[in-house]
C-alpha cells in the first residue's frame, strides 16, 4: 500500500516505513506530523477531491537540515 501525500507545495509518493526529505516544516526534531493525502493505492485506489477525507499520513521529524 502507499499514499500521494502533499506537503511545501510538491507532492510524494509514500509507503509505510519510508525516510523522506521535505522542505521547511514548522517542527521540532522528533515531533509527529500529518500530511494530506490526496490518493490512496492498496487493494483499491482511492482519489481525494482534492484529499481523501479522514485520512492522514503520520511521519516523524528525524532531522532539520540546511541547504548550502
Amino acid at each position: 500500500m502507499y499514499a500521494i501525500i502533499r506537503t511545501g507545495g510538491k507532492q510524494y509518493k509514500v509507503e509505510a516505513g519510508d525516510e523522506i526529505l521535505v522542505e521547511k516544516l514548522d517542527a521540532e526534531v522528533g515531533a509527529e506530523v500529518a500530511f494530506e493525502v490526496l490518493m490512496l493505492c492498496g487493494d483499491e485506489v482511492v482519489v481525494g477531491k482534492p484529499v481523501v477525507e479522514g485520512v492522514t499520513a503520520k511521519a516523524t521529524v528525524v532531522d532539520q537540515v540546511k541547504g548550502k
